[in-house]
């Protein structure tokens, strides 16, 4: 038994022709904002990327919790002096994450906003 796929619903790359918010026709240059009622069609990279180490940082944060000396890191797998550094500057390796997450977020939203400045609304 077999099915045939096309490959617009296998691949969907290409972008609608119309906005999800307003149904308004959009122009082949709007790639980022719709120009009519300025609703974001794709959220950039780095505020993807800054999720992920939000994310990270979380994880890291729970590790705080539990103590960085319960990680294992003075197993021998990796060297004594940088063990005890990592586990000394722990906290600002937790603060660095997330600090480094909300840089990336605020980047992606500096430039969506750049972009609905743009678009005349």
């Amino acid at each position: 038994m077999s099915q045939s796929f096309s490959q617009q619903r296998l691949c969907p790359t290409a972008m609608s022709s119309r906005c999800p918010e307003c149904y308004a026709t959009l122009p082949e240059d709007a790639s980022w904002v719709c120009p009519t009622c300025g609703y974001t069609l794709r959220t950039p990279v780095s505020s993807k990327v800054g999720v992920g180490f939000m994310l990270l940082g979380l994880v890291l944060l729970g590790t705080f919790v539990a103590g960085p000396e319960s990680l294992g890191l003075r197993s021998g797998w990796m060297p004594s002096d940088l063990a005890e550094l990592t586990i000394t500057s722990y906290p600002l390796l937790v603060a660095g994450t997330f600090f480094l997450g909300m840089a990336l977020m605020a980047a992606g939203a500096l430039r969506l906003r750049g972009e609905r400045s743009r678009a005349p609304v």
